[in-house]
């Protein structure tokens, strides 16, 4: 009896930021891999470079085609912020067929969500799982090895601060635009409150020779943390490396809360080519911080990526589960992505890359 054959898994957005480094390493483990693109030259060219199977598509197309002969899909496309009248058409689809279905999605309301469709994704046996990505499947692994063994959990605090080199899509621009200024609800002191996107900011230090400002944006963990650990205060933030364009978001929050200014995601196209311009005056370095603090306790994890290697980040938390999937150790049902695995079994698939690890 020969070997098991290989997962076929479909990536939808898989020419994408994540998603084409996400495809990326399941080619290299040997994995059947096909890569969507609304331009098929796109699939094509990427799939020239990298292997994989190109094919066209579109998200609100024909799906039934496109899931046939798969084991699992993987939806990496977004902005998730922004899928309209049928969010879950996707994940839907997949149920129908009885495969299973990840996405990464980084939007709140859209993770949290999925939860609709429990009862579906286990009467057909298959998982179904929303934010399998830094936040909240990574950031949760963390949270949950920080606060092991503390009496209470009072206070969870993330923060991502990626390289100004990295590369930025436009879908990934358009979702954190759309959050500059706009009102962001928060867990703080046991109670909802609201604050501006793009304000609070704050300091991290990543390495004793890198320290990056970030600012406060909305993150999956802020809907899902409060219920799920039982903290007090939960917060995310986000940094850019250069002060020029942390401050400039800033300003357009200040502007925007104010009546002054209209949503800055109306100009994502002019601020991705401004991006462009201003790609070489930064580092290809960025990492990952993750705070907690109980019982008088403070822990953190800080996570550093060099060489460019930052934006394989988001996508190892898919890797880890289509394997767990592929061997039968995830539970039917559809949820948001938290405890999906464990920190160590992340800090071994994060291995690959070029990354340093520290919790203090």
């Amino acid at each position: 009896m020969g070997p098991a054959p290989a997962p076929r898994v479909l990536i939808v957005g898989g020419t994408g930021v994540f998603g084409s480094r996400l495809a990326r390493m399941l080619i290299e483990d040997g994995w059947h891999v096909t890569v969507t693109s609304r331009s098929l030259f796109k699939a094509q060219e990427f799939c020239a470079e990298h292997g994989g199977h190109p094919l066209a598509l579109e998200r609100n197309g024909n799906l039934t085609e496109a899931l046939a002969n798969h084991d699992m899909v993987v939806d990496a496309a977004g902005p998730f912020q922004d899928y309209g009248v049928a969010p879950y058409r996707l994940a839907e689809a997949a149920i129908e067929r009885g495969i299973p279905c990840l996405d990464l999605s980084d939007d709140a309301t859209f993770t949290r969500g999925i939860s609709t469709l429990d009862e579906r994704a286990k009467a057909r046996g298959v998982a179904v799982l929303s934010g399998v990505s830094s936040v909240p499947a990574l950031s949760s692994a963390v949270v949950t090895a920080l606060a092991a063994d503390l009496p209470c959990l009072e206070h969870i605090e993330a923060a991502i601060l990626p390289g100004n080199r990295a590369p930025r899509g436009l879908s990934v621009m358009q979702a954190i635009l759309g959050q500059v200024g706009a009102p962001l609800t928060l867990w703080r002191d046991g109670r909802w409150q609201e604050a501006p996107g793009w304000s609070g900011p704050r300091s991290y230090q990543l390495a004793p020779d890198l320290t990056r400002r970030a600012a406060l944006i909305g993150a999956p963990d802020l809907l899902l943390f409060p219920d799920h650990y039982g903290a007090r205060t939960v917060e995310f933030r986000a940094g850019l490396e250069l002060d020029l364009m942390q401050h400039s978001l800033a300003v357009l929050s200040w502007l925007r809360t104010r009546g002054l200014g209209p949503n800055p995601a109306r100009f994502t196209h002019l601020f991705h080519r401004v991006a462009g311009w201003m790609e070489p005056l930064g580092t290809d370095r960025g990492g990952m911080v993750v705070k907690v603090e109980g019982g008088g306790v403070s822990r953190s994890w800080t996570l550093l990526a060099e060489a460019g290697d930052g934006p394989f980040i988001p996508a190892i938390p898919a890797l880890i589960t289509l394997d767990k999937l592929a061997r039968g150790e995830v539970e039917p049902g559809a949820r948001p992505a938290l405890d999906l695995f464990t920190l160590d079994e992340a800090q071994a698939a994060l291995s690959r890359l070029n990354v340093s690890f520290q919790t203090e």
